[in-house]
């Protein structure tokens, strides 16, 4: 295990790409048996459930994700801020219970169960200069019934992964220029709308969105829309 580790912080350590390294966290919960996982990059001074927080997600349905894109939706998710504030770990079912909750988080945690979102539980991330993340992982069984070799595994290379993450944002160039169609692109999908609907709402067609989009991410040196959006953000590129 500890040399399996290790191989695991060198590669992290090597990628150069901010996309790249919360794919790599994303890839070894999975290969260990996760079956669903997110992971919140929130902006400095924002909470972990904002509208400006980018959340990463695999293995939830349409349906939740549709759902969790709704600010009034996420905004009644008080898990993530209970994990973080509590410092650790701590399963779904604990972070409901670990606070007095709001009819609008009864409603959330209605629909969590209504979902089959039942045996997660949230991880908090820290990072350099107060940049703190949060991670979610579901195994779909009771933790349990998983190993602590697998658990220990899957906590390590988030936190490991969360760091290079913040280690590239603070590395990135401070000067961008970027043209207006750039920029209102770049806003659009700041608010998590997808190039598809950005088209729609500039009245340009899908390619031409899709060209803006790939000068964005080449200017932003990131391959897909998170990283560019988290690099963004901190660059003050937009404001949310």
């Amino acid at each position: 295990m500890p040399g399996r580790m290790h191989r695991h912080f060198a590669r992290i350590d090597r990628i150069e790409d901010i996309a790249e390294a919360i794919e790599y966290g994303c890839d070894v919960a999975r290969a260990e048996g996760v079956v669903r996982h997110s992971y919140h990059v929130t902006p400095l001074f924002e909470e972990p459930t904002s509208p400006s927080t980018v959340v990463y997600a695999r293995g939830f349905s349409d349906e939740w994700l549709a759902l969790y894109e709704r600010d009034d939706f996420r905004r009644d998710d008080p898990i993530p801020g209970r994990v973080l504030e509590h410092g650790s770990m701590l399963t779904w079912q604990e972070a409901m219970q670990a606070g007095p909750n709001t009819p609008g988080n009864e409603a959330y945690f209605k629909a969590m169960r209504e979902h089959g979102l039942i045996h997660g539980f949230g991880v908090p991330l820290f990072g350099m200069h107060g940049r703190d993340g949060y991670a979610a992982f579901d195994f779909d069984r009771p933790l349990a019934d998983v190993p602590d070799r697998t658990l220990g595994l899957v906590r390590a290379i988030a936190q490991a992964s969360h760091q290079r993450v913040c280690v590239l944002i603070e590395s990135a160039p401070t000067r961008i220029s970027l043209s207006e169609r750039e920029r209102q692109v770049l806003e659009w999908l700041t608010e998590g709308k997808s190039l598809s609907v950005t088209a729609e709402i500039m009245g340009l067609s899908p390619d031409t969105v899709k060209t803006y989009a790939r000068r964005i991410y080449a200017k932003l040196d990131a391959s897909d829309r998170v990283g560019a959006v988290v690099k963004a953000l901190r660059l003050g590129l937009v404001r949310v």
